[in-house]
């Protein structure tokens, strides 16, 4: 498995991606960036945004299982860590995972 770094800074999709961990790492970043309720017929989905609202040390012990069940949604991703920092100025919440891709690159796709 291949480790990779995304975090919720806002980023273009490109919807002609033909590399499948390409695709992944998107697909992760864009649930990393979904509010849970904003997704219809999906309620669940996304990131709970009680967190923000949470004191930075109870944010850190439970960011990682709130993550891990938000790419519960990405079967191939699996999160190794996490960490949260609050922006100067207001900025709101930094939000940096470490995730592994369980996919072989070399391997056909059907």
């Amino acid at each position: 498995m291949a480790q990779y770094q995304i975090d919720n800074i806002a980023a273009p999709i490109d919807f002609q991606e033909d590399n499948i961990v390409k695709r992944t790492l998107q697909n992760a970043k864009n649930l990393l960036m979904c509010h849970m309720g904003e997704v219809p017929y999906d309620r669940l989905r996304g990131l709970d945004s009680r967190v923000y609202d949470l004191p930075v040390n109870e944010l850190r012990t439970r960011l990682i299982p709130e993550l891990d069940r938000v790419m519960m949604w990405e079967p191939d991703v699996e999160v190794v860590d996490a960490e949260a920092t609050i922006l100067p100025d207001g900025g709101g919440l930094y939000i940096k995972v470490i995730i592994d891709i369980d996919i072989d690159e070399d391997a056909e796709e059907v």
